[in-house]
């Protein structure tokens, strides 16, 4: 058995969780903080066979990519200047561990 950490965008976390559910894969969604441009993230325990760890990695690749966003920016100098520029945002990371023992009550 694997356990599958993953760190997702809080915006593709429900996209993500719905799919994988859907799937049948069990998913336990913890709250976290943190990320430059966006307000949040989520990080999501998935304990899996170990035949399905690429089925769950390309489910959360497919719907948590980067992709391309604008942002507001103000320039810091004298005059006033306000505008937005692109950065990339969403995209996961993901940690997969090897489970020695498991017990559900």
């Amino acid at each position: 058995m694997k356990l599958i950490v993953t760190i997702v965008d809080s915006t593709d976390v429900d996209k993500v969780m719905t799919a994988l559910t859907d799937q049948h894969v069990s998913v336990t969604h913890i709250s976290s903080s943190g990320g430059l441009f966006s307000p949040g993230n989520c990080t999501l325990l998935i304990g899996v066979e170990e035949t399905q760890v690429a089925q769950v990695m390309k489910m959360i690749a497919d719907l948590a990519a980067l992709r391309q966003s604008f942002i507001p920016y103000t320039h810091g100098g004298n005059t006033p200047l306000a505008g937005f520029t692109e950065v990339q945002v969403g995209g996961f990371l993901s940690f997969v561990l090897a489970v020695d023992h498991f017990e559900q009550v």
